[in-house]
């Protein structure tokens, strides 16, 4: 892992995933994605939904990838309150007016750790009548899992770490870091000092 290039306007975090690194592997995703819907999809597009406020840029590139122009919509549900350690409780704001009965949900997130979330938007999807719901995550924590959750389709296992970037946030900074990268404190501290005597 090098450091990441910060042009004078982040921190120098440690990179855990480059961009270049994150999009081949979301290339690869989407083309196993594709596979697994069917030519054409065989029973239908699926409804694509974006977990925000992180999955943005990740879902942003899978529908861009994905054949037939289908629409993304979102949902808000969030476990993670403003510091790095998960709330327990998972709280699912709007998403009643998401089209998914009848049809597969491929549900996209940045990040899977403990599993509540998704399991708690499982649930929400399959009340409103979705016939599957599948998980597009570009990271996994399995370390951390709580749920018995298993992702669809996984782009990375990453370690026990806090990690920002390419969507993903702490109290909302660092979502424009086009990097994955793992969150210091103290590197920002002494960041944020050097910035104020200069």
């Amino acid at each position: 892992m090098s450091e990441a290039e910060t042009t004078g306007r982040f921190p120098p975090f440690r990179v855990l995933l480059s961009r270049d690194e994150i999009l081949r592997r979301i290339h690869e995703l989407v083309r196993q994605l594709t596979a697994d819907l069917g030519e054409g999809y065989a029973d239908g597009p699926p409804c694509l939904v974006a977990v925000v406020e992180g999955a943005r840029p990740l879902a942003r590139t899978v529908q861009r990838l994905l054949p037939g122009a289908l629409p993304v919509h979102e949902i808000k549900a969030s476990s993670y309150g403003s510091g790095t350690e998960s709330a327990g409780t998972v709280e699912v704001l709007g998403g009643r007016d998401i089209p998914c009965a009848g049809r597969t949900v491929i549900l996209i997130e940045d990040i899977v750790d403990t599993g509540r979330t998704i399991a708690r938007l499982r649930e929400h999807f399959r009340a409103a009548g979705a016939l599957h719901c599948r998980v597009l995550t570009l990271l996994d924590k399995p370390s951390r899992r709580v749920a018995d959750v298993v992702p669809d389709y996984i782009g990375f296992d990453i370690p026990d770490e806090f990690v920002i970037g390419f969507g993903m946030d702490i109290a909302g900074r660092y979502r424009e870091l086009p990097d994955i990268v793992i969150y210091d404190a103290e590197i920002e501290k002494v960041f944020e000092r050097t910035a104020l005597a200069e």
